[in-house]
């Protein structure tokens, strides 16, 4: 007999869940929205969810559940990744903000009975990976999974604390990271979200100064590095919370003595969601979550969780001290071999940016399949530098078989609203920095 667990963790109608137009929405508005949403749901198997704002995010994502429709949460909102999905999944229709609040402005329309609980097996999601390696991939997400998972970040991040936090995020919801955070928290483990999705420094301070104390900032590295730039003056944040991409010491350090809080991390993949968090500041190092165990397996480590029944391959390499304890030592894709000589991607892009001026750099295999004869290229962010400064600091730092060519000076580099930096978008860059050089080199 197959378990089941609550929809919303609370039983209290009048606790905050979520923001919306300027207002708390409680538990009890919230069921009422989701039973109108549910009831005029077109009724398909699957439902791809392009809400922007997290509250009718929400709304669609639970209404899809009661409806038992899978929802479907793309890489990125480009036309043509949805076209993608609705050919994968041709018995699909589309939700977004508008189709949301068309439903909860429809005065004629019934309702649907909120259910308290829901089967632990009920697939309620597929959530595709950013592709930052490569071509999206589905990962297949079960109820009982996105509970469990998130009962024990809330755990470790103490958020089941009685003073109730308020999340404000500019991470989008259909990722897992923004999902996990943003979506399934506020459902599970009491914490109250904003539904906004700022991007810029004073937009994010201004949605923090809106909502009440204490706060998390749920965010990115990319966006901490730009709150840090500016001279703004913050208000109370109880700790910034940031994923995707580890963060340095030195920004971690920036950011709690300008924001005045404290910097935590998560560690997670899309297949198994949050793994590991840890207080950048404190300690380097990273922490379990209760329950979860690391095996070695060919070519590196293998997770084993309590809710999944299959071991999961980490696309990271990690240095493991204990059973709960590890280092990240960066992705299995990061090691190179060029001309006999081992390296690492990451590695490279830390000792370019140990020079002052620059600002970004990402390095690459230029080559589409790339051998060991293949060479390195490099996009970096410098406006003050040139070219032939920034080489010849690097040229003192590695060997010459890691010397990128090209070195390519950009505005730029192309993340996503993630802060990732998928490796087709990097490609594309470099393609189109070789066509504009061929078309000089012919003029």
């Amino acid at each position: 007999m197959n378990k089941r667990l609550p929809i919303l963790l609370s039983s209290r109608p009048e606790t905050p869940i979520f923001w919306y137009k300027n207002e708390i929405i409680t538990h009890a508005q919230f069921q009422r929205d989701v039973s109108r949403v549910a009831a005029l749901l077109p009724l398909h198997p699957y439902l791809i969810n392009l809400c922007e704002d997290r509250y009718l995010f929400a709304l669609g994502f639970v209404a899809s559940i009661i409806q038992q429709q899978i929802c479907l949460m793309p890489a990125h909102r480009a036309e043509k990744e949805i076209e993608r999905l609705a050919i994968q999944y041709p018995d699909s229709h589309r939700i977004d903000d508008a189709i949301i609040e068309s439903f909860l402005n429809e005065k004629n329309s019934g309702t649907i009975a909120f259910p308290q609980e829901i089967d632990t097996e009920q697939l309620v999601a597929i959530i595709f990976t950013s592709g930052s390696t490569g071509e999206p991939k589905a990962n297949y997400k079960k109820w009982g999974t996105l509970v469990d998972s998130a009962g024990r970040v809330a755990e470790q991040l103490r958020l089941n604390q009685p003073a109730q936090h308020t999340l404000v995020a500019t991470v989008p919801p259909q990722h897992m990271y923004g999902f996990e955070t943003t979506i399934i928290f506020p459902l599970v483990t009491g914490v109250c979200v904003h539904n906004s999705k700022p991007f810029f420094p004073d937009d994010i301070r201004h949605v923090l100064n809106e909502v009440s104390s204490p706060s998390i900032l749920v965010t990115t590295p990319i966006h901490l590095r730009a709150c840090v730039q500016t001279e703004l003056h913050w208000p109370e944040i109880d700790f910034a919370l940031s994923a995707t991409a580890p963060l340095t010491e030195q920004l971690a350090q920036q950011v709690e003595q300008s924001l005045h809080t404290r910097v935590r991390e998560i560690y997670g993949c899309s297949e198994a969601g949050v793994i590991a968090t840890r207080e950048t500041n404190k300690n380097s190092i990273w922490q379990l979550l209760p329950g979860y165990e690391f095996k070695e397996c060919l070519d590196g480590f293998c997770l084993i969780t309590p809710q999944l029944q299959e071991e999961i391959f980490l696309p990271d390499q990690i240095q493991l001290l204990d059973d709960q304890h590890f280092n990240l030592l960066g992705r299995q894709s990061d090691l190179i071999k060029i001309a006999g000589k081992r390296g690492s991607l990451n590695d490279l892009k830390i000792k370019l940016c140990a020079l002052n001026g620059i600002e970004d750099a990402v390095f690459f295999m230029a080559n589409e399949n790339p051998d060991e004869n293949s060479r390195i290229a490099a996009f970096v962010v410098a406006p003050d530098l040139e070219i032939k400064e920034i080489n010849a600091f690097f040229s003192q730092q590695v060997d010459n078989a890691f010397m990128p060519r090209p070195l390519i000076k950009v505005d730029k580099l192309p993340y996503n609203e993630t802060g990732k930096l998928p490796l087709k978008s990097i490609l594309e860059l470099y393609k189109q920095y070789r066509t504009n050089k061929y078309l000089k080199d012919s003029a």
